[in-house]
């Protein structure tokens, strides 16, 4: 990947996703291995700004995210 510093955002949607849609256990185990392993991070804080919010209410968030750290063009 070219720009690492795109991952953080990209992983930490993809988490926030599944945790407030039908929550993968797979899924979940990886991201936060990948969060662990390459950037030194924990989802604590994430796992924080997601509880009690439904897929819907955190896409705008998620979409703003995506459209400030990368290049991503939410249509």
């Amino acid at each position: 990947m070219r720009n690492i510093k795109e991952i953080k955002p990209i992983l930490t949607s993809l988490y926030c996703i599944n945790f407030t849609g039908n929550k993968d256990e797979d899924i979940d185990k990886i991201i936060k291995y990948a969060f662990n392993r390459i950037l030194g991070y924990n989802t604590n804080l994430i796992t924080l700004a997601c509880i009690g919010r439904t897929k819907e209410e955190i896409m705008t968030d998620i979409i703003k995210l995506l459209e400030e750290d990368n290049e991503y063009k939410g249509e």
